[in-house]
């Protein structure tokens, strides 16, 4: 079996953050690539899903001929980077979208189209270039690249869902948007992502700042470590930082945790994990 890269693409969280001080961890939000076999999958179509789509574009990586991207939610900050994907202008590129928060594939469409409409956007002229397909939590559906990606209820406001995406014996499961301290649900999550990899983790808040954030729908990275190693996770990628964090503060952060747990790193755009 073939390696897994995973690629960090954007790791921001809310809303694209840029400056002089946030240039090692990147500004871009959420946005991640799975590749393996020839294929390609993405989580989240934030900001950084520019960069990929141009990277594609000008050859460096690919060509992928199928794509699927699977959405964790609806949030702007993880779909503002869809109408700037140049696969989607391509006529011979097959593009799937996925969503586990509708029950048809017409009412997924009907909300997506809705926020790229006058006069929140400019009219989006290529849905009918795109695939949206719909499908339940828990059950697992068939990559382009091989494998399968399993959706699965995470704790955020509007409901969203993480993904594990197995390939061979290689798996990443990408819980982001989370907020931990619901028992029931983060003791699912740690069972959705038992032994995987790679397990990717919000780590927005410190412990200062959570206290005046519940319901907002995010963690502590301490609250990441404790999930990661409930699922006996291999390795642990803390992302969605704050957009006011700055890179000394993330490395902070960062240096904290791995005095903790060695194989515990925070989300920089460009970085990658081999599996």
């Amino acid at each position: 079996m073939a390696d897994i890269t995973f690629q960090v693409w954007g790791a921001r969280g809310s809303i694209f953050a840029g400056g002089a001080d946030k240039t090692e961890f990147g500004g871009d939000t959420t946005c991640f690539s799975v590749s393996g076999g020839g294929g390609i999958t993405i989580v989240d179509a934030g900001s950084g899903l520019r960069a990929l789509g141009h990277a594609m574009e000008t050859g460096e990586i690919g060509p992928f001929p199928e794509i699927d991207l699977l959405l964790t939610h609806l949030h702007f900050d993880h779909i503002c980077g869809l109408p700037f994907f140049e696969p989607i202008f391509c006529q011979s590129t097959i593009l799937r979208i996925w969503s586990a928060g509708f029950d048809r594939d017409e009412a997924f469409r009907e909300t997506l189209s809705r926020v790229m409409s006058p006069p929140i956007f400019p009219a989006f002229r290529h849905w009918d270039s795109v695939r949206l397909c719909t499908t339940p939590p828990g059950i697992a559906l068939p990559l382009a690249m091989g494998g399968t990606a399993t959706p699965f209820s995470l704790n955020h406001p509007d409901g969203a869902f993480g993904w594990r995406i197995d390939m061979g014996a290689k798996s990443v499961t990408i819980a982001s948007d989370h907020e931990s301290g619901n028992d029931e649900i983060d003791r699912r999550i740690a069972a959705a992502a038992q032994g995987t990899d790679l397990l990717v983790c919000d780590a927005t808040y410190t412990d200062a700042e959570i206290a005046d954030r519940r319901g907002w729908g995010h963690s502590t990275w301490q609250q990441g470590a404790a999930l990661g190693a409930e699922a006996g996770a291999h390795h642990v990628l803390m992302t969605h930082h704050d957009p006011h964090r700055a890179d000394d503060d993330v490395n902070r952060m960062e240096r904290d945790a791995r005095a903790q747990n060695a194989a515990i790193t925070f989300a920089r755009t460009g970085w990658q994990h081999i599996l």
